[in-house]
Parts: C-alpha cells; structure tokens; sequence
C-alpha cells in the first residue's frame, strides 16, 4: 500500500514538473502572437501612435485600421485577455509607449478589482520569464497552476482574420449562448484595489513622459441592473475626478444583435458602430 502510495505521489510530482518547465499552452501561445503582431506594427509607426489597450473586448470592438486611416495617425490595437490582469497589459503598453503617443485604455470592468497580474499573467511567465513568477505568492502560484491545467484542458482555439494593426476583424454572426447571456456581477461598492494603484502609477509616469492618456469604457452587452449598480457609479465618479475620460458606461451597453460569443465580444455590427463612435469622439477632443 505505501510502495503504491509513494509510486504514485512521484508520478504526480513528475508530470508537475515537466508541466511547470515545458507545457506549452495554446491559449498562452496564441496571445503571444497577437502580442508580436501588433508590436511589430506599432514598432514599423513613425511618429506620433495611438493604442487602445484592454482585454479581449478592445480587440472585437476597435476597427483599428480604420480609426488611424480617418483620424491621420497610426492606431495600434493592444486588445489581448482580460486573464493577464491590469498590470501585465499595462506593462505592454510602457513598453511600447514614446513621448507624443497617445494612449486610450479601454479596461472592463473586472480589470479594476480582479488581481494586476492574473491567471493567465502566471502562465505567460511560466513559459516565458519565470524570474516574474515572484510575483505571485506561493499560495497565488499554486492556485493559478491548477486553475490553467484545468484550463488548458478546455481550451478551443478560434480563427478569426486579424488586421494589420492588430484587430479581429470580419467578426459575422450572433452566437452568445444561454448561459453566457447574463449580466456582468460587480463588487458592491468601489474600492482602490492593487490593479488601481497601478493604474494611477502608469498615468502618473505617462505623464512624466509626456504621453497622453486617456479611460474609455468596455462595449458590452446591456442590461437594465447596470443603471442601478453603484459600484459602477462609483468607478465612474472616480475616473472622471481623476483621469481623462472619453463617454460614460451607458454609451457602450449594446443590444445582443451586436454581440458574438460573449457579453463583452462585439461581432462586425458592434464594431463598426464603437468604431464609428470612437472617431467622432476622438475628433471631437483633438
């Protein structure tokens, strides 16, 4: 019984280890390359660039070739997965961002209280720079790892034609399943949370560097509980005390017609109408 005990305890720890060192996850894969794709535009730019940077949501809302066609400067998509957390996408923007550009950070709304470095954040370090798992703690690694094994498990990987300036684009059809058509659940009330202070320290070192940034809100699909959550009136309140802010909540909440898989995933209806928004607003505040 124990021989069998230990045997099997070895093997677990094994196929542990050789997970940990050399599993390669699809889904971290394939936002490695959304990640090389758009800085490889944005590094081509000359001059002044734009990025709207957020999850998943910026990458199906934002018809970012058109919005630098229209508004005569370069416009990078910097939409990957709400999962790496506020603090890893904001470390891609620093790590792109030049003095002139001018940054539009479209956050949904679980980037403000869910953790700066989230599940998929681990397990983009995991693969490639291990060094940055401590930032996690043992308690937080031992979650995530489990909770990306099961994951990667699940995972499907979907097709969808990619920009140049690094947007899904061509997004057809209305696919939202039951059990996805349900309203986002917020905190009951607005707090300063780590992800928070990490956005106010990259505002405050954006503007040492005289890089413009500017909040915007997710597109998502609308319901009637929305109007009456005050955590989102508090979040409201203090973006607008504190930063420079493009709209209010109400003016992205979309009918299900402009929705593809998921409450914050806009298919070509969505994202022709939040781009076509987003050039009026940008004009309108040159």
């Amino acid at each position: 019984m124990m021989l069998g005990f230990w045997l099997c305890l070895t093997a677990i720890l094994l196929l542990g280890m050789s997970y940990f060192f050399f599993y390669q996850a699809k889904g971290i894969l394939r936002i490695k390359q959304l990640m090389e794709i758009k800085s490889t535009y944005a590094t081509r730019t000359t001059g002044p660039k734009r990025m709207v940077v957020g999850g998943s949501d910026v990458l199906y809302s934002f018809d970012t070739d058109r919005v630098g066609r229209e508004t005569s400067m370069p416009t990078v998509n910097f939409g990957v997965n709400v999962g790496l957390g506020m603090g890893f996408l904001l470390d891609m923007a620093r790590e792109q961002a030049e003095s002139s550009d001018d940054i539009v950070l479209c956050l949904a709304y679980s980037l403000y209280y869910k953790p700066a470095y989230d599940v998929f954040a681990y397990e983009y370090y995991r693969m490639y720079d291990k060094r940055k798992l401590n930032r996690f703690t043992w308690k937080q690694q031992a979650y995530y790892f489990i909770g990306n094994v099961k994951l990667n498990m699940g995972y499907k990987q979907k097709q969808f034609d990619i920009a140049e300036s690094g947007a899904y684009i061509n997004v057809s059809g209305a696919l939202l399943p039951d059990e996805k058509d349900k309203s986002l659940q917020f905190p009951a009330h607005f707090t300063k949370t780590e992800a928070v202070l990490a956005l106010e320290a990259f505002c405050e070192e954006c503007k040492r560097k005289n890089i413009r940034v500017r909040i915007t809100y997710p597109s998502t699909l609308g319901f009637d509980v929305y109007h009456e959550s005050a955590y989102l009136a508090e979040l409201t309140a203090y973006l607008h005390e504190n930063y420079e802010v493009i709209g209010e909540p109400k003016n992205y909440f979309v009918p299900k017609t402009a929705i593809f898989n998921s409450v914050y995933h806009v298919n070509s209806i969505g994202q022709q109408e939040r781009t076509e928004r987003f050039i009026e607003e940008l004009t309108e505040r040159k």
